[in-house]
C-alpha cells in the first residue's frame, strides 16, 4: 500500500470538509430533531463471556485467519450465547476512508466471521456502515464500501450491506445515559439501537487527535454526522477531555455483544488513513475477541506501544477510565481472564 496515495485521501478529507450547504441542512434537521423524544440507551444482557466472574478476553496468533477464528471462539466458550438473543446479527465494521486493511475491516474478516455466527444458528448477518450522505455529490453513504470492493465481496457472499445517510434524521435516534457527565443526547443509528446483536469488528490503528483506534473510537461511525462534527470541531486533539468522554459515549449508544479485533497488522505513528507518516506494521498475527470493549482497547494499547514509540497507554487513559466508570468494562487487565493461545 503506498502512502502516497493522494486519490484514496481524497474522499477522507472531502467526507470531513462537507459543504456549508450540507451541514447547514443537516444541523438544522438535527436542531430539529433534538425537541423530539430522548430514549435511555439500549439495554443489553450481561456480558455472558466470562470466566470465574472475570470477563474473558481471549487473544489468538497464528497465520491462518479461519483456523485463527476458530479456536479463539472455542476459547471464548462458542457463540451460542449470541444465538439465544436473536437470529439476526449486525456488523460494525470500520471503513472511515478508501483504504484496504488495516485501515479498514478487511472484508474476507467480515465474511469469515459471519460464517462462523452461522454456524453458531444465526440465520441473518449484515454489515452497518454510516459514513456518507445524499446531501452531497460524491460522498453516497456507499462510496468508500464500492471503491473498496466491499460492497460486492459481501452481497456476493450473502451478507447485505446497510449503508446509511450520516446526516438524515429519520436514521437515528437520541438516546441519553443519566450517568453522562455532558447532558446533551447522542444521535445513534436506529439500526443499531434497536438490533438485537451487534457485533463489531475493529481494527487497530493510531488516531491523530484521539490518538487510538479500537473497539471504542469506531463508534464515532455509529452516531450521526452532527455529533462527530460537533467533537472534532470543539476537541479534536483533545484538549478538553470532551473527546476522550464522547467517544466514549458513542460506545456506550451501541453496547456491542461481542468485539472482534482483526489485529493480523496495525497501522502505527498517524491515522485514521495511510498519510503523514503513517505506517503499516505487518507481522502482529493476532485476532482478540472479547465481549468487553474497555479491556480490547486496554490490551490493544499495549499492542500498540509494543509496535510504535511514539505512543503511550497514557494517550488513552482517560477514555479507558471513563468508559470503566460507565461499565462499559474493565480497563486493568488484572480484573480480566486473558487466555492467549495459538492457532
Amino acid at each position: 500500500m503506498s502512502t502516497s496515495s493522494d486519490s484514496r485521501l481524497l474522499d477522507r478529507r472531502g467526507f470531513l470538509r462537507l459543504g456549508a450547504g450540507v451541514l447547514a441542512t443537516a444541523s438544522a434537521a438535527f436542531q430539529w430533531g433534538c425537541n423530539l423524544t430522548t430514549r435511555a440507551c439500549k439495554v443489553v444482557p450481561p456480558n455472558p463471556f466470562v470466566a470465574a466472574g472475570k470477563p474473558l478476553l481471549v487473544v489468538v496468533e497464528g497465520e491462518d485467519m479461519g483456523a485463527m477464528l476458530r479456536k479463539g471462539i472455542e476459547a471464548l466458550g462458542g457463540l451460542e450465547p449470541l444465538a439465544k438473543l436473536g437470529r439476526e446479527a449486525i456488523f460494525r465494521g470500520n471503513y472511515v476512508a478508501s483504504q484496504p486493511y488495516p485501515v479498514t475491516t478487511a472484508p474476507e474478516f467480515v465474511l469469515a466471521v459471519a460464517a462462523e455466527l452461522k454456524r453458531a444458528g444465526l440465520s441473518k448477518t449484515s454489515l452497518f456502515d454510516s459514513h456518507g450522505t445524499r446531501l452531497g455529490a460524491g460522498i453516497l453513504p456507499e462510496h468508500i464500501l464500492r471503491r473498496l470492493g466491499v460492497l460486492d465481496k459481501l452481497t456476493q457472499g450473502g451478507v447485505p450491506v446497510l449503508a446509511r445517510d450520516f446526516a438524515d434524521p429519520n436514521e437515528f435516534v437520541f438516546v441519553q445515559n443519566p450517568a453522562w457527565p455532558i447532558a446533551k443526547p447522542v444521535a445513534v443509528s436506529r439500526l443499531l439501537h434497536e438490533a438485537p446483536i451487534v457485533v463489531s469488528l475493529p481494527v487497530v490503528k493510531r488516531h491523530a487527535g484521539p490518538k487510538f483506534t479500537c473497539a471504542l473510537k469506531m463508534h464515532f461511525g455509529s452516531v450521526a454526522m452532527a455529533d462527530r462534527m460537533l467533537v472534532h470541531a470543539k476537541d479534536n486533539e483533545c484538549q478538553s477531555g470532551l473527546m476522550h468522554q464522547r467517544l466514549v459515549h458513542f460506545a456506550d449508544a451501541v453496547r456491542p455483544q461481542l468485539n472482534v479485533v482483526d489485529a493480523r497488522a496495525i497501522l502505527a505513528r498517524n491515522g485514521p488513513a495511510l498519510g503523514a507518516g503513517a505506517e503499516v506494521v505487518k507481522g502482529v498475527n493476532k485476532i482478540i475477541l472479547s465481549g468487553d470493549m474497555v479491556a480490547v482497547d486496554s490490551y490493544c494499547a499495549r499492542l500498540m506501544a509494543q509496535r510504535d514509540d511514539t505512543f503511550t497507554i497514557d494517550m488513552i487513559a482517560p477514555q479507558l477510565k471513563h468508559a470503566a466508570s460507565l461499565g462499559l468494562g474493565k480497563a486493568d487487565l488484572d480484573a480480566v481472564k486473558v487466555v492467549e493461545i495459538r492457532a
